[in-house]
């Protein structure tokens, strides 16, 4: 959809064309309180990992509450979109090298560190209930999303056609040879015997380090790492794209029209800023990211059925639309995902349940109050998205070289990622 339909916007875009505005409103306001829950979870999480680094070059802040950090880099980020100074992809790329060179640092580092046996037997008497599988299940899966943040960009990328389908197929893997790269390091320097400071640990992979006495560089460098390159990394996006997304919307009366206002100096969409600061001050609040994630993750699949939906809708609609991607089974793929993703909402957290809800209703009330009556009519598609360009053979051979080296790295990665879990068994354990 992205590489046919590469303009701002995103789902929202999908299901006004491919269902209708009521799906489109639905959409787009839990895509904008996904992302900025995002962007909360990863403030609390640089607050706990920062407090960590700072009591490891000995100064000590554990009496300052998390939330107060997190509030003030939310400040900070808000006044930096305020005033239109935004981080430019290739920031953004560096903030991501920058993670990953202190990862791979970190992983070399601690490979003499590793304790094989401790990849042996199960750390549990049982299976924890099914209703508590599936939210595990939830988490782990909320861990892949946010990688389709790039299509709501689509209007400002070169060469759409190309460039989204090919990253949205590599960050899946990448997410995936992360997780799994530091899971496998976390079983080995970390025994059972401690598995339960790790469930209640604010930061998980500084506070086991702490556990079995890895103090001093391990845990300066994992926390640089995480929080200035992991956690930077997402929460300016997580303030900027949902405000380009309220602005888009706002044009649209899918929300207030005063909230398409754009800044007399700075040409920003500053009343959006505004409303995402305040979603990102009340998330904060609550301190717990294990709800800020429930309800990111609730509104991410309800975002995600109304895509799987709208990609439907599409095929029937405008089933002459020239799609330069066509993914394999593309239809078996939504039916099997609305399935999973209703299923796996059945066992959320009751809570965030209830604040999707509330975020539902609100938005069917101003939608029949308001959107119906003005809301403009639909252009055409050729108007929406204009010409798209095509590279020249010069640019599409260098587009496809680096393209490969990416799939290449991605691919070795993730084989990596993949064979180090059969190390231990190998070995006997």
């Amino acid at each position: 959809m992205s590489a046919a339909l590469p303009c701002a916007g995103g789902t929202y875009n999908y299901a006004k064309r491919g269902l209708n505005r009521i799906w489109a409103n639905l959409s787009g306001w839990h895509y904008i309180i996904s992302v900025v829950a995002i962007g909360a979870g990863e403030t609390l999480a640089f607050s706990n990992y920062f407090k960590i680094l700072l009591e490891q070059l000995g100064v000590n802040i554990a009496w300052l509450d998390s939330r107060v950090i997190a509030t003030i880099l939310i400040a900070v980020f808000l006044i930096l979109n305020f005033r239109g100074i935004e981080q430019s992809g290739k920031a953004q790329t560096g903030f991501m090298f920058f993670f990953w060179a202190c990862s791979i640092a970190w992983f070399m580092y601690m490979i003499p560190k590793v304790h094989v046996e401790y990849f042996g037997g199960i750390a549990m008497n049982e299976l924890p209930p099914f209703n508590e599988m599936m939210y595990i299940f939830g988490l782990v899966w909320w861990c892949y999303t946010g990688f389709e943040t790039c299509v709501s960009m689509g209007a400002e990328t070169k060469y759409p056609q190309y460039n989204l389908p090919r990253a949205l197929k590599i960050s899946v893997f990448l997410v995936f040879a992360l997780n799994a790269l530091f899971q496998w390091f976390l079983v080995g320097l970390i025994p059972k015997a401690h598995y339960g400071i790790l469930a209640i640990a604010d930061a998980p992979y500084a506070e086991g380090l702490k556990a079995v006495g890895l103090g001093g560089f391990p845990i300066i460098l994992l926390c640089i790492g995480i929080a200035f390159g992991g956690d930077l990394s997402t929460i300016n996006p997580g303030i900027a794209a949902p405000a380009r997304y309220i602005y888009t919307m706002a044009q649209d009366s899918a929300l207030p029209k005063v909230l398409a206002k754009v800044h007399p100096k700075y040409k920003t969409p500053h009343a959006a800023i505004i409303v995402v600061g305040i979603i990102n001050f009340i998330l904060i609040a609550t301190g717990s990211i294990d709800y800020i994630a429930s309800v990111s993750l609730i509104s991410l699949a309800v975002c995600y059925m109304i895509g799987c939906l709208a990609y439907l809708g599409l095929k029937v609609k405008y089933a002459d639309m020239k799609r330069p991607y066509v993914a394999p089974f593309g239809k078996l793929g939504c039916y099997v995902t609305i399935v999973l993703y209703c299923i796996m909402l059945i066992f959320a957290d009751k809570i965030a349940l209830l604040t999707a809800a509330v975020v539902s209703v609100a938005c069917l009330i101003f939608y029949c109050v308001f959107t119906r009556k003005h809301a403009p009519g639909l252009v055409s598609v050729e108007e929406e998205i204009g010409v798209i360009e095509e590279p020249t053979p010069e640019e599409k051979a260098k587009m496809d070289k680096v393209y490969n080296i990416w799939k290449i790295a991605t691919i070795v990665i993730t084989v990596i990622a993949l064979g180090i879990y059969l190390v231990p068994m190998l070995m006997g354990h």
